[in-house]
């Protein structure tokens, strides 16, 4: 064997090594900054240094259409967005998105997000909140957007969901909801 092609080998193996190490350090690092703990109730998402803490998920079962009326006194799911840094601010906008395992047509949803049935029937067609973006073939409506400054926390607000009573037995039989919370958050420098 030539020394060339023994310093070739090497050279790739150190190569291979390098490139394991990076992945490794890279996939460690976003580990830490982002986190997701969840249980049939209650979900905290951290995210860097916004920490989006949504209480009151099983509130969210619905197994029949109800008018709006009913649909904005119903039980709602809280939120609370808290940035944990010292000393940076942040931006954050969070959004809904139907799930992989949504099959009911997203322009039966009505989605709530005034917390509150005295204060203006804010109450929209999911398929109708503005802006949206899509991503991976799923479509994010926001919901809220703010800024904190640093060490703050959000006021609590409060999301409702349920299918609009108009929906006809044959769209809403065996279909299943299925919306996520996605939150983007951005530190002001």
């Amino acid at each position: 064997m030539k020394v060339k092609d023994i310093i070739k080998k090497q050279t790739t193996v150190i190569a291979i090594a390098v490139a394991l190490v990076a992945i490794s350090v890279i996939g460690v690092s976003y580990a830490i900054f982002f986190d997701v703990k969840k249980n049939t109730d209650n979900q905290i998402i951290t995210a860097g240094t916004l920490k989006l803490t949504v209480t009151g998920v099983s509130a969210l079962n619905v197994s029949e259409p109800v008018d709006q009326t009913t649909g904005l006194k119903s039980t709602p799911v809280s939120y609370t967005v808290k940035n944990t840094d010292s000393n940076l601010p942040a931006n954050y906008k969070i959004y809904i998105y139907a799930n992989t395992a949504n099959t009911m047509d997203i322009s039966k949803i009505k989605v709530s997000t005034d917390g509150n049935a005295t204060t203006g029937n804010t109450a929209k067609v999911l398929s109708s909140i503005t802006p949206t973006f899509t991503e991976g073939g799923k479509t994010y409506f926001q919901i809220d957007s703010g800024n904190l400054a640093a060490g703050a926390n959000g006021a609590t607000k409060y999301v409702r969901v349920w299918i609009d009573e108009d929906s006809i037995t044959s769209e809403i039989t065996n279909k299943k909801v299925d919306l996520n919370m996605y939150i983007v958050s951005e530190v002001q420098e």
